[in-house]
């Protein structure tokens, strides 16, 4: 299942927290730890400028992760590449190597806790073809020997993807799945219409069914699974969720002849909002997707 992982590294926090966490899951399953820096370069004549910018660039961003790999104590194969936006190059890289899982760092949160500098992740996230996850602090790549993987189940084929990939990171790791369903309220209409109908009174029907959706789910994934049928807002209880489990799973929807992942709010809010590291895995299968890129040059890293 796992060969080979990329992990984004941007000199930050939210990079060295991604690395710690991919050279966990890196050592527990066997893959291949590939440490990404995509730094900005977009060739442009400059009349009179001797310099080479980009050998310059490229340079600074060898030396900036042989420095953080140095930093983390992390021993992978170092890639620096140039592009026009750090998803881009993070994409690019991650199909020519045909990666199965990318990792960045979680936006950094300002003193007031708002997000600073989220587009990036947002951007990974949007395009991506294969499942990526987001990494909190450095505390939960220790605790992933004996982890408990969380997952939102509707039984969608979004939520059928998610789930797939629970148990087969789970068995890969030797960890245990939770899985949740949430009976959501009635959408879009005020409480203070009725329209005819007893709202109150479908509640039973809603948690039954949530409650079918999960023994279907935990017998699909057999023997160490567990699982709850709760009454509330989907986004709301699986934020809460990340907060007893050590990795939370979603899925999302898949649009394009590529199936890549398009992000919905409700997933952008739980990604940003979780407690614990979060794995969006992308409907439908990955197809390789070339395109006429320079090839990443590699940097000498321990």
């Amino acid at each position: 299942m796992f060969r080979t992982i990329v992990v984004g590294i941007d000199g930050l926090q939210g990079g060295r927290n991604a690395l710690a966490l991919a050279r966990r899951i890196g050592d527990l399953t066997g893959a291949e730890l590939v440490a990404l820096h995509v730094y900005p370069y977009e060739p442009f004549p400059l009349r009179g400028l001797r310099t080479d910018v980009e050998a310059l660039a490229r340079e600074e961003a060898e030396g900036l992760l042989e420095g953080q790999l140095a930093e983390v104590g992390v021993r992978a194969r170092a890639i620096a590449t140039a592009e026009t936006s750090p998803a881009r190059g993070l994409h690019r890289v991650a199909d020519e190597l045909d990666a199965d899982l990318l990792v960045v760092g979680a936006p950094h949160r300002g003193p007031v806790g708002r997000i600073v500098a989220g587009d990036t992740v947002r951007a990974v996230l949007q395009g991506a073809m294969r499942p990526v996850v987001v990494a909190r602090g450095t505390d939960g790549a220790a605790q992933l020997d004996h982890s408990v993987v969380g997952v939102g189940y509707d039984g969608s084929p979004e939520s059928r993807a998610a789930l797939a990939w629970a148990g087969s990171f789970a068995t890969a790791i030797g960890a245990t799945v939770r899985v949740l369903s949430a009976a959501e309220p009635p959408q879009g209409f005020s409480p203070n219409v009725s329209y005819g109908i007893n709202w109150g009174s479908l509640v039973p029907e809603r948690i039954g069914h949530a409650e079918d959706l999960v023994a279907e789910a935990v017998a699909e994934l057999g023997d160490g699974a567990t699982g709850e049928a709760v009454e509330g807002v989907a986004r709301d209880e699986l934020v809460t969720l990340s907060s007893h489990v050590d990795l939370l799973v979603l899925g999302s929807r898949g649009y394009g002849p590529l199936r890549r992942t398009l992000l919905g709010g409700s997933s952008d809010r739980i990604v940003h909002a979780a407690a614990c590291p979060v794995v969006v895995v992308p409907r439908g299968a990955r197809e390789e997707h070339a395109a006429e890129r320079p090839e990443p040059a590699e940097a000498t890293a321990g």
